[in-house]
């Protein structure tokens, strides 16, 4: 190149301004986000585990239509029997089992209730009180069991049958 008046590197040059940068790049320290504690007790803080009145009962009860195709192929993954268990007990450990099942990807569980024969529906007081068999299907309606649970079914009669119920749960909860 040439020096010189009409050097074209300086002609193009003295229109050019350096870049000025900051010493040092501020970063925002960043807000952590806090994991819940206990993340089955967040859970457990949803479920309500009052007994229900009667309306409730006669007003919320409807089947769970399924194939049959789909519960014939039902594989059982994890069973759970809650024979010998008041109303209030069976609901927490319920609760419990579906969430750690969910939690571990499972998607069929089979559930033992009992037939409930023995078991008077009202007691002295003419208050309904309701065996295992009619409550479980009532809990899987209402949150926060709800959102874990695709559908039910009556057991085939291997599994338990009348006293027994398969739960499908939904996947990627």
């Amino acid at each position: 190149m040439t020096e010189g008046p009409q050097d074209p590197w300086k002609l193009y040059l003295r229109d050019v301004k350096a870049l000025s940068f900051p010493t040092k790049v501020e970063k925002k320290p960043q807000k952590r986000q806090r994991r819940s504690p206990n993340p089955l007790k967040s859970f457990l803080n949803n479920v309500s585990f009052e007994n229900v009145s009667r309306e409730t009962f006669l007003i919320s009860s409807h089947s769970q239509a399924l194939s049959r195709k789909k519960i014939r192929n039902a594989t059982v993954e994890r069973r759970f029997d809650l024979h010998g268990l008041t109303l209030k007990e069976a609901h927490r450990e319920l609760s419990v089992f579906l969430w750690k099942a969910s939690q571990q990807g499972l998607r069929t569980v089979l559930v033992i209730t009992g037939k409930g024969r023995g078991s008077r529906s009202f007691d002295d007081g003419e208050n309904f009180r309701m065996t295992l068999k009619e409550a479980v299907p009532l809990w899987l309606q209402e949150p926060p069991l709800k959102s874990l649970v695709g559908s039910w079914s009556k057991a085939s009669p291997e599994h338990g049958g009348e006293g027994a119920l398969y739960i499908f749960l939904r996947s990627g909860i």
